[in-house]
Order: C-alpha cells, then structure tokens, then sequence
C-alpha cells in the first residue's frame, strides 16, 4: 500500500476527540504536495525535525510534559513511515521438486530503501554521502536517558577538547551549528561549566558537531579545514551567537552561503578558501560519520545532547544545579 493511502487510513482512524494527532498527520499531508512517497518521507523529515526541536526548547525550559507531547507526535510520523516500510519476508519453506509443467517463480521484487536524498550544499553540487538528520529520524528509540547508555568516551585525535585531557571526568556535547537550543546551551550553561570545571582542570569538554542539515556540514567544515583548531571554539562560538544573520533554521536568509561565508570572513577567511572548505568531500564524510557513530554509541537523536563519563544526561536534568550535583558527586568519588 502506497504511503498516501496508510496516511488517509491513519488519518481516518484517528479518534475524533483526539484533535492534536489528527492535526500533525493532516499537516503532514499538506506539506507532501503531490502525495509521492519520497514526497511523504520528505515532508515527514521536515516536521519531525521540527517537533524535535520544539521539544527540546520545552525539556530546556523544564516543559517535560509538553516536551513529552511533541515527541508522541514524533513518534506518529514515524508510525506512517514504518508502516510503509518493506517488511521481511519468511524464510521460505523447502518445497517438492516442481512439475515439469509448473511456470517458473517470479524473481523476487527488489525493495528500494525507505529514505535516500541527496543533498545540495548551499547551492553548490555536492552529495552529502550520509544525511545524518534522516539517519535520526528513522532509527530514533525514543527519549535519551542517563539509565540507557554507559559507554566510556574514547577520545579521538580529531576530537576539540577543552581542559586537562587527565581529567578523570569527561564531558562530551554533541549539538549543531544551526540549532538554537545549542546556540542557548553555549550562551548559558556551557560558560559555567568551563569556568568552574574545564578551566580549572576537574574535567575535560569535549564537542563534537553533527550535521542536522547542509549548512551544519558547511559551517563545521570551515572551522575544521580554514582554521586552526585554537580557533575552533572562537568560531562556533562566533557563529553561535550570530545565528540571525545566517542560520536559515527559523530566519529568512536570503542567500545562506554569502552570509556563512562572511561570518568566516570576520575570522580571517576568505570567500574562496571558504567555498575550498566547505565543499571538501572528505571532510564532510568525516563529519557526517560523527553523526552517525553518535547515534550507534549513544543513541543520540536530538541536539544538544550532553555526556558525562559515557552516560548521555537526560534532557530533565540539563540545567546548573544538576548538572553541578552530577559532576560534583563524580568528582568526589575519585
């Protein structure tokens, strides 16, 4: 059954009373356009990302129940997507030999993958090998919780890291370029956190970027491959606090490459070196590979997502009196 058809029928279903989710899978049906699946599966990308980040701005505010709400709505979209799904098929049962006047079996219809894109990177014609917010949205297993995930953080030479690499504690940030709740992360907690732990050798930060979109992959490329990693924390944090003035990501910016490369420009870099970085394949395959192993190690399905010591934090917990409980009750146990 085509993806249109189990939308109508979800929609269809869905209890009168019950307004909100018929709401989300009619705006999902908006947004597709002509109804194709690839068209569904795109739109369905969109407006998960986008309850995402809703949510995320709800756990930040300490909303976990609206938060809560967001992600059931989520996790509908991703229902209509999975249904339309291909379904293993049972292993075939050992049959007699056929008759010599029994048609011969079909071959077996060839299943094309649920979700493939290939992506534009400001405009530029570069293929984006893996878009890790797609890889997201389609193998996310629910909420992050500090109970589902220990996995010891092994740093990488390729790491950015601020503090002493000797710290027994280790606090690794996955977030995005273009995502404010990162940008309000970076403004407000992560500050503390540096001055009382990082910049007095008690803990070692670690950040690592995943691309949620081209522009994340753009903008990460620059600070990796057009400056030298002392400045790499000096431009995010450049790029952070100017989010208005490029990030498409809820901002009519009408021409994001210029404006990306003209934050690079005030950090010395040129238009040209800029384009050079941006659109250096290798680079972004590494970059889209970081996304991919966040969410093979941790289960990171949303940004920003804090690590202490390999257990992911939970998005209730992440204000400054938990976290400073949490790394202070680590700390006293060494």
């Amino acid at each position: 059954m085509a993806l249109k058809d189990r939308l109508d029928d979800a929609i269809l279903s869905t209890p009168p009373e019950n307004a909100k989710r018929r709401a989300t899978l009619e705006a999902v049906k908006a947004a597709a356009g002509g109804l194709s699946d690839a068209e569904i599966q795109s739109a369905v990308a969109t407006l998960i990302a986008e309850r995402e980040q809703k949510a995320g701005s709800f756990a930040a505010a300490g909303q976990t129940e609206l938060a809560k709400a967001e992600r059931a709505e989520c996790d509908a979209m991703r229902a209509v997507l999975r249904a339309g799904a291909p379904q293993p098929q049972a292993a075939p049962k050992k049959a007699a030999a056929p008759k010599p006047s029994a048609a011969p079996e079909p071959p077996p219809e060839e299943h094309k993958p649920l979700f493939t894109r290939n992506q534009v990177i400001l405009g530029l014609v570069v293929v984006v090998l893996a878009f890790v917010a797609g890889y997201f949205v389609f193998h996310r297993s629910g909420s992050t919780s500090g109970a589902a995930n220990n996995t010891a953080i092994v740093v990488q030479p390729e790491d950015r890291t601020l503090g002493n690499p000797n710290a027994s504690v280790v606090l690794l940030e996955y977030a995005a370029p273009t995502c404010p709740h990162c940008a309000r992360l970076n403004e407000t907690l992560i500050p503390k956190i540096k001055q009382e732990y990082v910049d007095t050798g008690k803990v070692l930060y670690v950040f690592r970027a995943i691309p949620l979109n081209p522009v994340d992959g753009a903008v990460e490329a620059i600070a990796r491959k057009c400056l030298p990693a002392d400045k790499y924390f000096q431009f995010l944090d450049l790029m952070f606090r100017n989010q208005p003035k490029w990030d498409p990501d809820g901002y009519k910016i009408d021409d994001v490459g210029g404006a990306v490369k003209q934050m690079a420009r005030i950090m010395g870099v040129s238009p040209d070196d800029a384009d050079r970085c941006m659109t250096d394949q290798k680079e972004l395959d590494r970059i889209n590979q970081v996304g991919a192993e966040a969410y093979a190690k941790y289960k990171v399905d949303h940004t920003p997502t804090l690590i202490i010591n390999g257990v992911t934090v939970d998005d209730a917990d992440m204000s400054w009196p938990q976290l400073k409980a949490k790394l202070d009750s680590l700390l006293s146990k060494k």
